[in-house]
């Protein structure tokens, strides 16, 4: 049976943009839960959307197995429901799921042909394509996943960081750079640490008053002082430095002669990623589940809270292409100019 593509719902296409960090729904508290493990009222979502499917299922023949590396942390938990939908057979095609304890260890899993697709840092995953250019991005995963930490519980707008100290990680990545550029902006004194770990023990032990962290970092120094709160929209400031970009924390990548060697799978693998997304923005409680069973996240407390701050969404094609090359350029210099071309990202032929 060949593959085909039909229109895809925008229905189904919006769903995953109602979660972003700036724009998600306010949670509220379900029975049975503990304090931490808060879910959306909307939290109803546990397999695929069959009923709306907008491809034709692959005969049994035609379908492939997919082994697929992620890091275990939020990130990771994009993969999550594809696993879980597994054991039911419901997704398009078959995978394998290998979890890494860092973004470096997953991706030598794809660099060594151990894995077919990874979800990898922005940054990572240019960097793999700028050595060998046999990386192609797929799609997005998480957006925006940095806050401002305040112990003071005061700094409610980003006018009032103009002349505060703030610390962040300078490691050289897209977040780094991002951070910098965002505080330089507001006019804060942007003070650089060794690393997020670093700044994460500070901050809970309050020697750090002002820190720009990403998740799961936020989220872990808040179990360790309960001080702890969240400043102005990093969105909101990001959208100072350039409006027309987007902060891009962590997307599905694919190596190159995968995607050759599998052109008539891509749109199923897409679609079974989509949907899996939006189960993690839409269906919480069965993600967790999910998460811990495939030992991708095994604390759930920790998994929820770091779920809501991680800017879940879905992008893919020509969409994919802008908002990332529009944030790569902002921040060329953590690549010293040397912007991936245009084929690495996937973008499917019509038809």
């Amino acid at each position: 049976m060949l593959k085909r593509r039909f229109l895809i719902s925008a229905a189904v296409l919006s769903a995953a943009i109602l979660f972003s960090a700036c724009g998600k729904q306010e949670p509220q508290e379900q029975p049975g839960l503990s304090e931490n493990e808060i879910v959306l009222s909307n939290d109803n979502k546990e397999d695929p959307d069959d009923e709306n499917d907008v491809l034709e299922k692959p005969d049994a023949a035609s379908r492939i197995t997919v082994k697929a590396v992620v890091v275990g942390d939020c990130t990771g938990i994009g993969f999550a429901p594809i696993m879980g939908w597994g054991e039911k057979d419901k997704n398009h095609e078959i995978y394998e799921l290998s979890v890494k304890e860092n973004a470096k260890a997953a991706a030598e899993e794809l660099e060594s042909g151990n894995a077919d697709v990874a979800i990898l840092p922005l940054d990572t995953a240019v960097r793999l394509y700028n050595e060998k250019k046999d990386i192609v991005m797929l799609a997005t995963n998480t957006y925006n996943n940095m806050y401002i930490t305040d112990l003071s519980g005061e700094i409610n707008k980003k006018s009032m960081l103009s002349g505060k100290t703030v610390v962040y990680a300078e490691d050289g990545s897209l977040t780094a750079s991002a951070a910098r550029l965002m505080l330089e902006k507001c006019g804060a004194q942007a003070q650089p640490a060794e690393s997020n770990e670093k700044i994460k023990t500070d901050i809970a032990s309050g020697s750090v008053q002002l820190a720009l962290m990403p998740e799961p970092y936020v989220t872990l120094a808040k179990f360790d002082n309960d001080d702890v709160q969240l400043g102005p929209d990093v969105t909101d400031m990001w959208n100072d430095v350039d409006e027309n970009s987007k902060i891009i924390s962590s997307v599905l990548v694919a190596r190159k002669d995968f995607v050759e060697n599998n052109e008539g799978s891509m749109i199923y693998i897409l679609d079974d990623f989509k949907q899996s997304v939006n189960t993690v923005i839409y269906g919480i409680t069965k993600t967790l589940d999910y998460s811990a069973q495939f030992n991708i996240m095994t604390d759930k407390s920790l998994a929820v809270s770091t779920m809501r701050n991680c800017g879940y969404e879905f992008t893919e094609g020509a969409d994919m292409r802008i908002v990332a090359e529009n944030f790569i350029s902002v921040n060329a210099d953590v690549f010293e100019g040397n912007l991936p071309d245009k084929d690495f990202y996937y973008i499917p032929s019509e038809g």
